[in-house]
């Protein structure tokens, strides 16, 4: 692959530790460029370029962007991190996309560790359709010293191949990729140094075919560190490499990145390894580390909750205060530990609650409806649980009241209540017309129809019950049939009218033929009394079948009058 950048790029801007990674969620310290990439003599060429970026080919994600919309196996930031960058373009090929920056190496920044995640559209079926490699779709990342000469074994440079998968990749469709993949510079050699990093994305020559990657970077030290001051209760320290590299190889024969080696103070261990995707040995790369004497101090606070342990060493703590310990003492560390410890009450409480037959009570996450003793652990703001008794009684109480009642108006009717359990209860009832408000049974009186509502409390006001009752109320006066039919068979033989207890006689009573002469006439006399009723005759005779017109004069026991008109229908 050609590289032309040198020759063209504009002035650098200089990256620091605390945004090579984009951690800041911007393109600080980087300069963002793009192009056209094209083949000639069998090679890649990348020109002309321009500073700047455009239809998004340089993209800052962040975590909430969620996955690759066309690989959603892959996350658009790195694991672990906030912000990374994507460059290419996702739609089409033709295009390069690159990031670069000037790297100030300095003796704790020695290891560029970077992390990317790559996805190339191979060429037409089957990674065909008349491509040649130099053609397809790739992704690099190359260190350049002052010079504008490449580090030794710092690249790392991917380009599809043909229709087989590339080593690393995985294929979905006509789509290679390559998975978050963590790889790493070793720059102790360029120590004082600038240098210039240089990332790129390209899709194919032919326009078609698409490539883009994500990106993501850290700053670190080459050097072997220590999982812990002190070895475990076996003697044995974990030592880590730096991640990002292959073919690990400890001195004491362990091939991964850590290792587990028996501590001794001065002696020394090796690991050797090799930068991601180098076939070369002459990359190889070689870390030492010695195991000295440590002494270290620790400051430590904590809580519990009153009840639990904390153990210190060999100590088991209780009680809140402060402590001093010798946590770990061996031929190769010392360390100790200054600890102080709160101890949080744990509140215990206990509580005596009624609730209504068909309540619920709720105790923290618990719904209680039943009587009984139920304990709950309620969570507290300071980690320690209260524990909370509840005696749950729960308080029956059933009402009903009479069914509708009828009346004639200026009469009384007793309204009974029915409460099961039975006991003393508060009774309150929210109408007038009533012998007594607070009374279970009063007597009613009322002057027109009306419905009477009653409240049932128990003595502790735990349960409120409410019932109805509808009380009809009849006006005072008469009631006339409409026929009758005095056939001699005992059967509404006699038209007479019916008084209720408020009427104190018929005062007079006329019936009229069709002509409007009076043809039966009866005063002063008692209602409802089929001896002062009309038999359907006239002067001895019998009269004819039909309609025939009534008057009627009602007095009450008040003294007042009603009169009333009306037909009745004589049948033969």
């Amino acid at each position: 692959m050609i590289i032309m950048f040198l020759l063209t790029c504009p002035a650098l801007a200089q990256v620091d530790c605390s945004n090579v990674g984009f951690k800041q969620g911007t393109t600080a310290g980087w300069t963002l460029s793009y192009g056209t990439v094209s083949d000639e003599n069998q090679q890649t060429n990348f020109s002309p370029e321009i500073t700047g970026t455009q239809n998004s080919e340089h993209v800052i994600t962040n975590i909430r962007d969620g996955n690759d919309p066309k690989i959603p196996s892959i996350p658009m930031v790195a694991p672990g991190s906030t912000h990374s960058i994507r460059i290419g373009n996702v739609n089409e090929g033709g295009h390069y996309s690159r990031i670069r920056t000037n790297y100030k190496v300095t003796a704790d920044n020695s290891l560029f560790q970077y992390r990317f995640a790559v996805v190339l559209q191979n060429t037409g079926s089957e990674g065909r359709a008349n491509h040649e490699p130099y053609q397809k779709p790739g992704f690099d990342i190359l260190i350049f010293d002052n010079n504008g000469q490449e580090l030794p074994c710092s690249s790392y440079d991917i380009q599809l191949q043909g229709a087989a998968t590339v080593d690393g990749f995985q294929a979905s469709g006509d789509i290679q990729y390559r998975n978050w993949t963590t790889g790493a510079i070793d720059l102790r050699n360029s120590v004082g140094k600038t240098l210039t990093i240089v990332v790129t994305a390209h899709g194919c020559t032919r326009m078609r075919h698409f490539g883009y990657a994500y990106f993501d970077a850290e700053c670190l030290k080459s050097e072997i560190k220590a999982a812990s001051n002190c070895p475990d209760e076996n003697g044995f320290l974990t030592l880590m490499a730096p991640s990002g590299f292959t073919n690990y190889l400890w001195s004491n024969g362990a091939k991964t990145q850590n290792a587990q080696v028996k501590a001794n103070v001065g002696e020394k261990f090796n690991v050797k390894f090799s930068p991601l995707g180098s076939l070369d040995e002459s990359c190889a790369l070689s870390l030492d580390y010695t195991v000295t004497y440590k002494k270290s101090t620790a400051v430590v606070s904590d809580t519990i909750c009153e009840g639990d342990t904390y153990a210190l060493g060999d100590t088991i703590l209780r009680t809140s205060g402060v402590y001093v310990r010798n946590v770990s003492k061996s031929n190769v560390c010392d360390s100790t530990v200054t600890l102080t410890l709160t101890v949080n009450p744990v509140g215990n409480y206990t509580q005596k609650v009624q609730i209504c037959q068909g309540e619920t009570l709720a105790v923290g996450d618990s719904i209680y409806s039943k009587s009984g003793t139920y304990t709950n652990h309620i969570p507290q703001r300071t980690g320690c649980d209260s524990l909370v008794t509840t005696v749950l009684e729960v308080v029956e109480l059933a009402l009903s009241v009479s069914p509708t009642l009828s009346i004639t108006q200026g009469d009384s009717v007793q309204v009974q209540s029915f409460v099961n359990p039975t006991g003393e209860y508060l009774y309150h009832w929210s109408q007038t017309g009533l012998s007594c408000t607070d009374c279970p049974d009063p007597w009613a009186s009322p002057v027109t129809s009306t419905v009477f509502e009653l409240q049932v409390t128990d003595p502790n006001a735990v349960c409120n019950k409410t019932a109805k009752v509808q009380v009809y109320v009849k006006p005072c006066g008469i009631d006339a049939p409409g026929a009758f039919s005095p056939n001699h068979d005992d059967l509404n033989e006699v038209f007479f009218v019916y008084g209720n207890k408020c009427v104190k006689m018929i005062r007079e009573m006329a019936i009229y033929n069709r002509w409007g002469q009076v043809i039966f006439q009866k005063s002063n006399f008692a209602a409802s009394d089929p001896a002062f009723g009309w038999d359907g005759s006239f002067h001895g005779q019998l009269s004819q079948a039909g309609v025939y017109p009534y008057k009627i004069k009602v007095e009450l026991n008040n003294g007042s009058f009603l009169d009333y008109d009306g037909t009745v229908n004589l049948l033969r």
